[in-house]
C-alpha cells in the first residue's frame, strides 16, 4: 500500500462545524483564511488530489469568515456557513477537502505523516519505471541505501522523520523496541487511527522486524531458513523501493548477492489478496531441489535453468536455440536456415559489440525486420541481440510452447514470496507470515532490453 491510498483511508473531511467549532475557532478559520491567501493546496478527501485556490479566494471570504468568527464568540450557538472555494479544478464545497492540514501542530504530524518506508526515508531512490528491479536492487546496494535485517531496527529508531512525527513516531518506536525484545507490540493505548496506521503502513518495515526477531506467526520459518541456506535473517539485505515497479513486492530481500538470489516480501495490513505485477529477473529466482527433480528436457525448468547459466547475451540466441530443438513448430520463418546458432556465432556477435569484426551476411534479415531509432549508436551485434529477445518474447507470450512454463514460473515464485500480513487485534500489533506465498495469473516473458545496451537486461517475466 502506497501513501495515497494511506491517506484516503485516515484523512476526515473539513465540515462547516468544524472549521467553525468553538474550541478551534481562535486558529482554524485564520488557518484557513491563510491557506486561501497564500494559495496553498488543498486536498480532496476522496481522491487525494491537490487543488489550488483561485486568485481572489482570500479578499471574496474573508469578510464572510471574520463575520461567522465575531458571531461565534459572542454566542457559540450562532450558525456556521457553508460555502463554495474556487480552483484551478473546478469549484468545490469546503466538505469536499480533508481538515489535516487545518487541525492542530501535533494533531496535523500525527495524520499527515507518511510513516512508510518511502516517507521514513529508508528507501532506495525513486527510478524511471523503465528500469528493471534487478537493476534497482543492484544499485541500491552499490549506493548503501540498503539494510542489513540486524541495521532495521537502528534505522527505524533513528529516523528523523519518526522523531518529529509526535505520538505516532513514538508508537513506531515503541513497537519497533518491543518486538526486539522478544515481546508482540502492545498498541491499546493508541487510538483506532494509530493502531491502524501502524499495522497498515508502519507494517511494511515492522512486520519484517517481526518476522526477523521472531514475534511473528511464522509455521515454517525453520523451512524457509533452510531453503535459503541460513541460520536466521539478520543478514538478509532488506531494499524498500523507491519506486514501485512490482507490486509483487512493497521490499526485497537479497539472500545472496553473488547470484541475485531475491526474496519478494509482500507487506499487507489487514486480509491480503492475490498479487500481480513485474518480478525480478529469472535469475533472481532460486529453484528448490523438490522443483529440480521434475526436470525433463524440454520443460519449463528445463528453459529456466539454462537461461539462469547464461549471459544477458546469450539468452536469447540459446532460448531461441532451445525452441529450436524441442518445438520447431513454434519458430519464426525469418530463422529458418539460421537456427541453431553455433557458438562461434555467439563469439562473432560478442565480438561485433565490442568493435571487432562483421557480422555474418545471414543475420541482416533479422536485423532489418526491425525498426532502430535513425541516430542510435547500437552496433550490428546489439541490433541483433534486441532482435532476438524481442522475438523470443513474442514467440513465448502468443505461442507458448512449453506448456508448463506458466505453472512452473508460479511455482517457484510461490517459493521466493514471502507475505506478511500485520494486524491490528486485541490491541496488539500481530504479523502472521505465510511462505511459500500464493501467486496466481498469467506468466509471461519479459524484457527491457535496449539495442545500444544489449548486455544489461536479462530476461524476465510478468505476472498479470
Amino acid at each position: 500500500m502506497r501513501y495515497k491510498e494511506f491517506k484516503i483511508i485516515v484523512e476526515a473531511t473539513l465540515q462547516p462545524s468544524e472549521l467553525f467549532q468553538i474550541k478551534h475557532i481562535n486558529w482554524r478559520p485564520a488557518a484557513f483564511l491563510k491557506k486561501l491567501q497564500d494559495r496553498t493546496p488543498f486536498i480532496k478527501s476522496q481522491t487525494g488530489e491537490k487543488v489550488i485556490p483561485s486568485k481572489g479566494e482570500f479578499e471574496r471570504l474573508q469578510k464572510q469568515i471574520n463575520d461567522v468568527v465575531k458571531a461565534k464568540k459572542n454566542n457559540p450557538t450562532a450558525p456556521s456557513i457553508n460555502f463554495t472555494i474556487k480552483t484551478d479544478k473546478g469549484e468545490f464545497k469546503i466538505s469536499d477537502f480533508e481538515k489535516a492540514d487545518l487541525q492542530t501542530p501535533k494533531g496535523q504530524i500525527t495524520s499527515i505523516v507518511n510513516v512508510q518506508p518511502l516517507g521514513i526515508g529508508i528507501a532506495a531512490d525513486k527510478t524511471d519505471k523503465k528500469i528493471a528491479t534487478s537493476q534497482q536492487i543492484k544499485a541500491a546496494i552499490e549506493n548503501k541505501q540498503s539494510i542489513l535485517g540486524k541495521n532495521l531496527y537502528q534505522t527505524i529508531v533513528n529516523n528523523e522523520v519518526l522523531a518529529q512525527a509526535g505520538l505516532l513516531g513514538q508508537a513506531v518506536k515503541k513497537c519497533a523496541k518491543e518486538i526486539t525484545e522478544k515481546t508482540i507490540p502492545n498498541i491499546q493505548a493508541y487510538d483506532s487511527k494509530i493502531q491502524k496506521i501502524l499495522a497498515i503502513d508502519a507494517g511494511e518495515y515492522l512486520g519484517i522486524l517481526q518476522m526477523i526477531y521472531d514475534t511473528a506467526n511464522f509455521p515454517k520459518k525453520q523451512q524457509f531458513l533452510k531453503f535459503l541456506n541460513a541460520a536466521d535473517l539478520k543478514n538478509m539485505i532488506i531494499i524498500f523501493p523507491g519506486t514501485q515497479n512490482s507490486s509483487l513486492g512493497d521490499s526485497y530481500g537479497v539472500q545472496n548477492k553473488t547470484t541475485g538470489h531475491t526474496i519478494m516480501i509482500s507487506s499487507k495490513g489487514g486480509k491480503g489478496s492475490t498479487a500481480s505485477g513485474a518480478a525480478p529477473s529469472l535469475n533472481g529466482l532460486k529453484i528448490s531441489d523438490n522443483i529440480k527433480s521434475k526436470i525433463k528436457p524440454g520443460n519449463g525448468i528445463d528453459f529456466l535453468q539454462i537461461m539462469q547459466q547464461r549471459s544477458a547475451l546469450e539468452q536469447p540466441f540459446e532460448g531461441l536455440n532451445f525452441l529450436h530443438k524441442y518445438y520447431p513448430e513454434s519458430i519464426l520463418p525469418i530463422y529458418n536456415k539460421i537456427l541453431p546458432f553455433s557458438s562461434d556465432d555467439i563469439e562473432k556477435i560478442k565480438n561485433n559489440i565490442k568493435g571487432v569484426g562483421k557480422l555474418p551476411v545471414k543475420f541482416n534479415k533479422i536485423i532489418t525486420s526491425k525498426m532502430f531509432k535513425t541516430d542510435s549508436t547500437a552496433t550490428d551485434g546489439g541490433k541483433l541481440v534486441y532482435s532476438a529477445v524481442k522475438d523470443l518474447v513474442k514467440i513465448f507470450n502468443e505461442i507458448q510452447p512449453i506448456k508448463d512454463f506458466r505453472q512452473t514460473i508460479l511455482e517457484i515464485l510461490d517459493m521466493n514470496f514471502v507475505q506478511i500480513f500485520s494486524r491490528a487485534t486485541g490491541g496488539k500489533l500481530t504479523a502472521d507470515i505465510l511462505w511459500p506465498g500464493k501467486v496466481d495469473g498469467t506468466v509471461l516473458l519479459w524484457s527491457k532490453i535496449e539495442a545500444a545496451e544489449p548486455t544489461k537486461a536479462k530476461l524476465g517475466f510478468k505476472i498479470l
